[in-house]
This record gives C-alpha cells, structure tokens and sequence, in this order.
C-alpha cells in the first residue's frame, strides 16, 4: 500500500543542540559550550537543521520586563552567523521546565510575549534559516486555554514579522491529540509540531527518573519469547510497564500515530514536524539502534521532518565513556547509530 507523504517542511533532519541555553541564569551559561565546529560537524553528518533549546524562563527576570540578556543575543546573533553561512536552519525554541512535578503557568503568556516581540524584532530580517518555536511541551494546562494563549502569542510574532516559519505544538507535552485540537492559523509559515518517544516503556527503559531502574532488556517490536522477566518485588510503575507493553510495544501502533500525522498534515495544508524523538542510553545499543531505524524510517518514508533529542546528552549520537566527560567528533560517534537514522555515519 502506497504511504501518503505530508505537506514538505523547509528542512528534513537534525538534532538538538541540548545542555547549552536550558537550565541555567544567563550569568551560569558557557557562552562557548557550543562554537562554529559544532555546527559545522551537524551540518558534515547531513543535518540541515538544528533545534536549539533555551529556557528563556530561567533567563530572562521579571523584574527586568523579561529582557533578553545581551549575553544571551551575542550566542544567538553568533548562532544564526554560522547557520546561514552553513545554509543550516536554526529553531530557536522556547523551551520550559518539564520535570514530572512541573506545570505550565496560566498566565506563561505574560513571558512569551514579551520574549517573543523581542526575538521577532531582532531577526525579522535576517534569512529565512532562522525559524520561531513558540513553546516546548507545554503541560498541566487545560487544552483550550492553551489553545488561546498559542494564538495571541502567534499573532504578536506576526504582527512584527512576516517571513520567517513559526512552530505551534500542542498542550499535554506536545501530544498527538492536543495537536489535532491546535487552531488554523490561516498562515502559509506555520509548522505543527510533536514531540515522540514511543513506546515509553521501551525508550526509557532503565531511566532512574522514571522509576524504571530495573525495567531492562524490553524488545522493540514486542515479543513474548523475547521478554525478560518482571523484577521480583515489583513496584506499581514497574507492574504497569509489563501489562501494558503487549499492547504498547506493537510496532503498529507506532505506524497509526505517524499516519495519523501525516494525516493532519494534508487535512491542514501545512508541515508537521518531529521537534524531538529519541531512546534513552540505559537501552541496549543493538536495540536502540533498531528502534532508530524504524522510527526514522517511518518518518522518513511519510516525509516528516525531525530534530532528534539529542546531540552530546544521554540520548545523543555518541558512545558516551564518562558522564561528565564530553565525546569527541569525530572519533566518538555512535555510527550504526547514525546510519540507523538516515545520516551520514561515513564523516571524518
């Protein structure tokens, strides 16, 4: 059967640029963890885009109106130099805390709109490689409020640039359904964006901070003779995990949901957009590397374009020897990995 493709985004493939510009004040961030080098071994591996996730909540004070920092404009005016020079895109992307016990403000609008005439204004006229992500993965917030505050935010950005691409995602961690639900912009430079990592179960499998420590071994398609055995003792998390992984681990049901955005896609007349997809390092190679190559190939073949998460972190493209310890390009590079998702394993 013939697989329907989505309407094209402007880029195909990246990664994000993690650990950089999240987290910290302005005063904490390396203004140097990330330099030209990196851009330019991404764009050797065959990215055409980069998602560079900033945490404009830790960076920017009230009390100051929410002012961008001027350190914070010299890594970014540097950022765009490099990625129009490379004809590399670059997503800058409001990204927010997303710990298990976080929520979205109600009133978050009282920063994105400020954050956001500032950056609109700043880049309207630079080249069109530069593209605006309003909001990563907002969470705890009723879906139609969310829905409101997206498109007021949409329409200042607008009100001051008309030209570059803007990325809208969902309420509910940017799930598949708060997608749906987002509204027409009526706007030929909008791009639907989700965000995947399925089957949890198995991409975070051995991940502390979601009570899996002991969840280990799960094969991705699922396989009953090939499932390891449920930890003694098990927890409420853990129980969960292995009753619903039959269901869960079916490689059809990862299939549906790409359909389903390829889907929207066309019903929108608009580009959908994997901002994140990854597995988590605690997952074996071999099988990280498979759940890579049916993923990518999944969004690959429906012409869905994807950053995956991420880079140097603990979901990244490289052997990693020592946790603190940052890889070294290229000599470090998980290749089959690479190769699993469609990039080029072959750099030097």
């Amino acid at each position: 059967m013939e697989v329907k493709k989505t309407i094209p985004a402007p880029f195909e493939k990246g990664v994000n640029f993690t650990n950089w510009l999240e987290y910290r004040s302005a005063e904490q961030i390396n203004a140097e963890m990330f330099g030209y080098q990196d851009f330019e071994n991404a764009r050797k591996m065959g990215c055409d885009v980069i998602r560079l996730p900033i945490h404009f909540e830790k960076i920017c004070r009230e009390e100051e109106g929410f002012a961008i920092p001027q350190k914070i404009w010299g890594i970014l005016d540097n950022v765009a130099d490099w990625c129009e020079k490379l004809q590399m895109y670059i997503i800058l992307d409001f990204h927010n805390d997303c710990s298990a016990d976080s929520a979205t403000p109600h009133d978050v609008d009282r920063i994105l709109i400020p954050v956001w005439r500032q950056l609109a204004g700043r880049y309207k006229e630079r080249s069109e490689y530069i593209v605006y992500e309003i909001m990563n993965e907002p969470h705890a917030i009723p879906i139609p409020l969310w829905n409101d505050i997206i498109a007021r935010v949409f329409r200042e950005i607008r009100a001051i640039d008309k030209k570059h691409w803007i990325i809208v995602g969902g309420a509910d961690w940017n799930s598949t359904e708060a997608m749906k639900t987002l509204p027409d912009f009526h706007d030929d430079k909008v791009i639907y964006n989700f965000h995947f990592y399925d089957p949890h179960t198995f991409t975070h499998q051995g991940a502390s901070w979601c009570h899996m420590q002991r969840v280990m071994g799960l094969p991705f398609p699922y396989d009953a003779e090939k499932m390891p055995p449920m930890p003694e003792n098990p927890t409420e998390v853990e129980k969960r995990c292995f009753e619903n992984y039959p269901v869960n681990g079916q490689l059809s049901k990862v299939t549906d949901c790409f359909d389903q955005y390829a889907q929207f896609s066309r019903e929108r007349n608009a580009p959908v957009f994997g901002g994140e997809f990854g597995c988590f390092m605690t997952v074996p190679n071999d099988l990280r590397i498979n759940w890579y190559r049916i993923v990518a190939g999944l969004l690959a073949e429906r012409g869905i374009a994807r950053t995956s998460w991420d880079y140097y972190g603990a979901f990244g493209v490289f052997h990693r020897k020592e946790r603190f310890v940052r890889p070294q390009f290229p000599q470090d590079l998980n290749r089959e990995l690479l190769r699993a998702m469609g990039l080029n394993a072959d750099v030097e």
